[in-house]
């Protein structure tokens, strides 16, 4: 009874706020480029969902933005094991940046800045998913490096790609009720529950059967890569989706660059320590995954991109234009919020 009546007074208050905001609101697939060692091993990279209209309240509860607020981004994380969680938010600019304030954006990254940015943001904000680590001796100290510390700068170590549609105030307000009503507990799996599944699940609440599985490309998963070609192909043949495509690119540093994105079939006819073992222990494999490759996950992302960088962050009226679908001139460099 107390729970139905929380979800009625929120989605009033969804669209209550959502009255007061422009009409336009987005919803955007994020996909970032495979980095580090991990990265080299399994360049699959990484998905999430970008939300210009739902602010991060807390790391596990959404809300309306206020006017002015630039959004949310929210992904999944195999790493939250200590609490147990399955998602995590955060306000857009400190998911691209590692900054709540976008003119404090850096623009030279070095890896002891970074970790400084990121363990800042976890101390101030995260430690409700993220807490601190006691020693035997009952000492406190930082937890171990996982992955949803990729989400506070995720631009510090990787080139992304932005695929933002247009969405309804009931479509926002559904996914308002899905992420705030289901329990946010670890449900993370490789092959059904990875991150470019829980984007899926948000995106089809827009987009209903349009999101599947690769069954040959990407071995019967969901891939990020192939997240964003579904997407891409769709909104390409319907244009009243309003798809706008852009790259944000890695912000310029001393961190090692990051690497193309990959499906499934193309890793292992595109990454070299692959394709050499499977040359000698099985040749006639490669000219399958070759095929399967050609046919089935041939696609580069980004095409006909904007070009969105933190250098003009102070001003809102490119991100407004943007947003809204108008014609842009491709390759443009314009503010994200």
């Amino acid at each position: 009874m107390i729970r139905g009546i929380s979800r009625a007074i929120g989605l009033a208050l969804f669209f209550f706020v959502a009255a007061m905001q422009p009409a336009s609101a987005s919803i955007g697939l994020v996909v970032g480029e495979p980095f580090g060692s991990f990265g080299t091993m399994m360049p699959a990279g990484h998905a999430g969902i970008y939300l210009d209209h739902l602010c991060a309240e807390t790391p596990t509860h959404l809300r309306p933005c206020l006017p002015g607020e630039p959004g949310g981004v929210v992904s999944r994380y195999h790493d939250l094991r200590a609490t147990n969680t399955d998602w995590m938010a955060v306000p857009a600019p400190v998911f691209f940046y590692g900054v709540d304030d976008p003119t404090d954006t850096p623009t030279f990254v070095t890896a002891s800045l970074e970790a400084e940015l990121r363990e800042t943001y976890r101390q101030q904000h995260l430690l409700s998913v993220a807490p601190d680590h006691l020693t035997r001796t009952g000492a406190s100290i930082p937890p171990a490096y996982g992955d949803w510390e990729e989400g506070i700068g995720a631009a510090f170590d990787r080139r992304l790609f932005l695929y933002t549609l247009d969405t309804t105030p009931e479509q926002d307000a559904a996914i308002l009720a899905l992420l705030n009503d289901d329990p946010n507990h670890r449900r993370y799996t490789l092959r059904r529950a990875n991150c470019a599944d829980f984007a899926a699940d948000i995106l089809s609440v827009v987009l209903p059967g349009v999101f599947h599985r690769a069954k040959l490309a990407d071995f019967d998963m969901t891939a990020p890569k192939t997240l964003a070609r579904q997407l891409d192909a769709y909104g390409r043949s319907h244009s009243e989706i309003h798809l706008r495509v852009a790259e944000i690119p890695q912000v310029p540093g001393t961190l090692r660059r990051s690497r193309p994105l990959r499906g499934g079939a193309e890793t292992f006819v595109k990454t070299k320590r692959y394709l050499a073992t499977l040359l000698v222990i099985q040749p006639e494999a490669v000219l399958a995954d070759w095929i399967v490759y050609e046919k089935k996950g041939k696609w580069t992302p980004g095409k006909d991109a904007n070009l969105l960088t933190a250098s003009s962050l102070q001003s809102t009226s490119d991100r407004a234009l943007w947003l809204s679908g108008a014609e842009t001139d491709r390759r443009s460099t314009m503010s994200l919020w």
